[in-house]
């Protein structure tokens, strides 16, 4: 009775927890003699780790049938991750990693809470990255670790499919596998990485580092700002003392006739104003231009601010 009584509080506790918290991978694998019945799954927190070794990274492990068929429950985030699922050799630890050779025991795959991940090694064939199906994510990280794989495959190549990938961890990889970049690509990059989740931890340093870049354009940009900002109210400081200094050489008399001249007077106007003659009106007129080296009155204009 009280064995019923706690299934039936497990059977309860199930959907409390949530199987959204987990993703299922299963598959088929057609294995020799030689490998242990035995398949692992390991969470890679950083890119850094995919190759990495051990038994800490392990989230889920389980048993494949005598018809090759196997499965498993796995914690998964929110978010996207990247896993790896790998089979080992008979009398080899958990953790066994083999790489290079035909007889690579792993292959990556990405997963979030809900996924259903599949995985297939179809007879006489070796272990491969493009036995994983179940999502667009992975089949774009198939093609992306192919094509990594090549040593002909250059940066546009990476950049394009970070640029056309619909999962932000199959565009980090794909940056993540770029070398020496060009100012044009680096830019580029840059763009692509200002739509991404600022907060994934898989693009950390790769964020960090364009942001860096970004930052230092940004400094070269406000520098330029600042220096012609500073150049051009230099330039209007100095005019400015250039017109005062020939404003100076004015006498006072023809500092009055200015000063009338801007406020919409004629010359005979000032000179009912000033009680002077007409010609002399004029005369000091020619000299006042001759000095302020303008023309006309409507050059005069640019005086305005200096009267007062």
């Amino acid at each position: 009775m009280r064995r019923c009584r706690l299934f039936l509080e497990l059977v309860l506790l199930v959907p409390a927890l949530g199987y959204g918290q987990l993703a299922r991978l299963s598959g088929k694998v057609n294995l020799d003699t030689g490998w242990a019945r035995k398949f692992y799954v390991c969470r890679m927190p950083g890119f850094d780790y995919m190759f990495t070794a051990s038994n800490t990274l392990i989230v889920a492990e389980g048993g494949i049938d005598t018809a090759g068929n196997f499965s498993v429950n796995f914690p998964a985030t929110k978010d996207e991750s990247l896993y790896r699922l790998h089979f080992i050799r008979k009398g080899d630890p958990a953790s066994t990693l083999i790489i290079g050779s035909r007889d690579v025991n792993h292959v990556f795959f990405i997963a979030k809470q809900g996924d259903q991940i599949h995985f297939e090694k179809k007879p006489g064939l070796p272990i491969s990255q493009s036995g994983i199906g179940g999502s667009k994510a992975n089949s774009g990280l198939n093609t992306l670790l192919r094509l990594a794989g090549n040593d002909t495959t250059g940066n546009n190549t990476f950049i394009a499919i970070a640029d056309t990938s619909t999962s932000q961890l199959v565009g980090l990889l794909a940056i993540s596998r770029t070398y020496k970049l060009s100012d044009g690509q680096k830019e580029k990059v840059g763009d692509m990485l200002a739509r991404y989740d600022e907060h994934n931890v898989y693009g950390a340093h790769i964020l960090q580092e364009y942001r860096t870049t970004n930052y230092w354009k940004l400094y070269l940009a406000g520098g330029v700002l600042l220096a012609a900002a500073l150049s051009f109210y230099g330039y209007l400081f100095y005019k400015r003392r250039a017109i005062l200094k020939i404003w100076r050489e004015l006498s006072q008399r023809e500092m009055d006739i200015v000063g009338l001249i801007l406020s919409g007077k004629s010359n005979k106007e000032v000179a009912l104003a000033l009680n002077i003659e007409l010609s002399t009106v004029k005369t000091h007129v020619n000299n006042i231009y001759a000095k302020l080296g303008v023309n006309n009155r409507k050059d005069l204009d640019r005086y305005k601010d200096l009267i007062g």
